[in-house]
């Protein structure tokens, strides 16, 4: 049987002062040990019980050392997943060929508009408000889209 979490922390500095040199101090650590255990309703059958099934077994050890390894793998995931939102936006909708849908790459731009020359400010933007409606741009649009995203360091993976 376990001894409560509370006790267990209060008993830590009674115990260590057992191995004091003065036989009066150790012998008033021993009676501190037991008011902590009569007061918590412990014995100290429990306090030797407690000591011996302490360790964690190899099973448990396993169990940890598995989960451990689990959430480090999700954790790796989400740090790709992140990583790549930034990137290129948190949109999940793509292209059949993987590419990113190209209202992804205008906002993508807008968003970093402020990294790019005055010039091409009005463009980006009329390219965003076509998001709104849907409108496809033209295929030399598309080009110039693509070509500022690859500036501003998007990548299509």
């Amino acid at each position: 049987m376990a001894l409560p979490h509370e006790l267990a922390v209060k008993l830590g500095k009674p115990i260590r002062l057992l191995a004091s040199g003065s036989k009066g101090e150790a012998f008033a650590a021993l009676c501190a040990i037991a008011r902590l255990l009569e007061a918590y309703g412990q014995s100290f059958h429990e306090l030797a019980d407690h000591v011996e099934t302490s360790g964690l077994t190899e099973e448990a050890k396993q169990k940890i050392s598995a989960a451990i390894e689990q959430a480090r793998i999700a954790g790796y995931a989400e740090g790709v997943k992140a990583a790549e939102s930034k990137q290129h936006g948190t949109g999940a909708f793509r292209n059949t060929d993987g590419t990113l849908e190209w209202s992804e790459v205008a906002l993508f731009c807008q968003r970093q508009k402020h990294r790019l020359p005055e010039k091409h400010h009005e463009f980006v933007d009329d390219m965003a408000s076509r998001t709104v409606y849907g409108r496809e741009p033209t295929p030399k649009q598309h080009q110039y889209l693509h070509s500022l995203f690859y500036k501003l360091g998007g990548k299509i993976t």
